[in-house]
């Protein structure tokens, strides 16, 4: 308890006095968990309720996503042990002076028409309420922004329609015992989103119940006043904050260690709340939110930099603070803006080994001192354990570069042999886009790179003055095809055209062109989406190093359009014998280069694999695709 004592005198001398309550400029402060990944451990959740009670923050929502029974399985009830867990955390919230919020997050499954859903809702909620919790959340954060069940399409004309008519029903049953009720609606950010979906749901929903906002990105740059009475103005109340500072859910690479920072002095004026949704690692999290806990005593005269000092001496002391400086530097930045060890794991830029060893050194150096400290404080073993493994990882990823093939050293800088993936186009003649490559038969096929049994899908590529034509055969038994619901979530192909050929952009923009082929169904053509998708630069960053995603359809109606430009690209697949085939024409534009993603998602053996024509390629990276060189 040695952290808590010294915060309180280092950083709460007005809560002791009483005159913070009295100044609160927020109805709502603290953290929400909510992030993706390993939740914390019931003693990490202990800890921070003790540590927000010290510093003075008010709210603690419960909703790690990776709680099968607070999403995926909404359903069922707790077991005895979790139940026993909750209401521990409810006891201690209420002794630290803390408000426990649980958060339910349904979205994904729920029929909303159907009584019976409904009414397991509320038995799941009920059986929260029993532990003495008073305050919950319904949580409609990424889910799909279409009525995914027959009896929802049947009862109402949009998602609107539907998710206010389950957020009233709950809100009126629970005012009627004495609880209260915050939202997330399916759109909650500037970025992306369907925003008559929101203007419609702030007009259903009643007024008393807040929604939250994470501002003009997923995780804002800033924050401002006039943004939230924009937001506030397009869902016909005032937002409660989601800041998404400092989760590190998509940056499991790196934590964040630095303040609080471009959040408006007059936010307050135009909000009910800020609420943090904190990193994996409980512990390291209670840096920043420290510093959140002094923006929200006084936002107009927050100084980062002095609540950090003030954040790292109140909860370790000098001497830990010293030691904890090498992190705090090297692990400073935010999530926009660009760290040192970044294009290690981002895929684009050149790495600068001396700085990225250099700064390694620094951190072993750090955690030598650390654990020297750590024999005699367990409050140090705690942090140090959650801080490790970032170095750790760190290392090991710049070794593993450095031992691959398609690495080397350029004036003292590792880069990606980008020639590698580059191809020369051969003329051709124009092939009929109809899924029938017989008449590809005698040009040159590549196979795709990717796990296999030496029986790859491979593609051909042909040019003339006006198309790159592309043929792509997956060959596998037609039985083991897998139909997803929407096109990206099955098995298909996807081809991502970059509009320009910049092989250091790493994140998709307007123009670039995305198309996406299903496998030809029995008796029927394949189905095409062809799109532009503007992902913004945070989002793509977010999954610029991720090998496993698709374009469900989460992405492609959150961030589609039609394409820019007047492009038109066809495409069209076929049934084969041993599997089947795509064809695809795809306009020059008048360029000799272009840059390309081509993927294939294929069920083999019962099951899913991914190929592609690059050997790193990255959904969403332009970095990484394979450079088509056409004469």
């Amino acid at each position: 308890m040695r952290y808590l004592t010294l915060f309180i005198a280092a950083f709460c001398a007005a809560c002791v006095s009483g005159e913070s309550q009295e100044m609160h400029p927020f109805q709502q402060t603290g953290v929400i968990e909510g992030f993706y990944g390993p939740p914390w451990s019931h003693q990490d959740r202990l800890d921070i309720l003790r540590f927000m009670g010290s510093v003075g923050l008010s709210h603690y929502y419960y909703a790690p996503k990776d709680d099968p029974y607070h999403r995926h399985r909404w359903r069922e009830q707790y077991p005895e042990g979790d139940l026993a867990r909750l209401r521990e955390l409810a006891a201690v919230a209420r002794e630290s002076g803390v408000e426990f919020v649980y958060a339910i997050s349904p979205g994904e499954s729920m029929a909303h028409a159907d009584s019976n859903d409904y009414a397991t809702l509320k038995r799941k909620l009920d059986e929260i309420g029993a532990l003495g919790v008073t305050a919950f959340a319904l949580f409609l954060d990424d889910v799909p922004f279409t009525l995914q069940h027959e009896v929802d399409r049947q009862a109402f004309e949009s998602v609107a329609q539907a998710h206010a008519s389950v957020i009233n029903r709950l809100h009126r049953d629970l005012s009627e015992v004495g609880a209260t009720l915050a939202v997330t609606p399916t759109t909650y950010t500037n970025a992306w989103g369907d925003r008559e979906y929101l203007r419609e749901l702030g007009e259903l929903v009643v007024p008393e119940v807040p929604f939250f906002w994470t501002g003009v990105d997923v995780a804002a740059p800033e924050i401002t006043a006039e943004q939230a009475r924009e937001w506030a103005d397009l869902m016909s109340r005032e937002p409660l904050i989601w800041d998404n500072y400092p989760v590190n859910d998509y940056a499991r690479w790196r934590p964040f260690l630095g303040p609080l920072q471009r959040r408006g002095p007059e936010l307050s004026t135009r909000t009910l709340g800020i609420l943090s949704n904190p990193m994996n690692e409980a512990h390291a999290s209670m840096i920043p939110l420290a510093t959140l806990a002094e923006y929200v005593r006084d936002p107009r005269s927050y100084d980062p930099e002095a609540a950090l000092d003030s954040a790292l001496a109140g909860l370790y002391g000098d001497e830990v603070a010293e030691g904890l400086e090498p992190f705090v530097r090297i692990y400073y930045d935010d999530g926009w803006t660009a760290n040192l060890f970044e294009p290690l794991f981002i895929p684009g830029a050149a790495v600068d080994v001396e700085a990225v060893r250099d700064g390694l050194i620094q951190l072993d150096e750090a955690l030598v001192q650390l654990d020297g400290i750590a024999r005699d404080r367990s409050d140090i073993r705690t942090l140090v354990d959650e801080l490790r493994p970032f170095v750790v990882r760190t290392r090991s990823r710049l070794e593993e570069l450095q031992a691959d093939s398609r690495y080397e050293m350029r004036d003292g800088r590792l880069v990606f042999r980008s020639e590698l993936d580059r191809k020369q186009v051969d003329p051709g003649m124009a092939p009929v886009i109809d899924g029938d490559i017989a008449e590809w038969s005698s040009d040159t096929w590549s196979e795709l790179h990717g796990s296999g049994n030496g029986n790859q899908p491979r593609a051909a590529f042909r040019s003339d003055a006006e198309f790159l034509y592309a043929a792509i055969h997956v060959p596998h038994i037609p039985r083991d095809v897998r139909h997803g619901s929407q096109v990206g979530e099955g098995d298909h192909v996807a081809l991502v055209v970059q509009h320009d050929a910049d092989a250091a952009r790493a994140h998709l923009v307007r123009d670039d062109v995305v198309v996406l082929v299903s496998p030809p169904a029995e008796g029927n053509g394949s189905e095409v989406i062809v799109r532009s998708i503007d992902m913004g630069a945070f989002t793509s960053k977010w999954q610029a190093d991720n090998l496993d995603m698709t374009f469900s359809e989460f992405y492609v109606t959150s961030f589609g359009s039609e394409p820019a430009g007047g492009v038109s690209v066809r495409a069209s697949g076929g049934r084969l014998p041993d599997g089947y085939a795509v064809e695809f024409a795809v306009p020059r534009l008048g360029r000799d280069t272009l840059r390309v993603s081509l993927t294939v998602t294929a069920t083999v053996s019962g099951a899913p694999r991914s190929y592609s024509l690059a050997q790193r390629n990255h959904l969403v990276n332009p970095a990484t695709y394979a450079e088509l060189l056409l004469r």
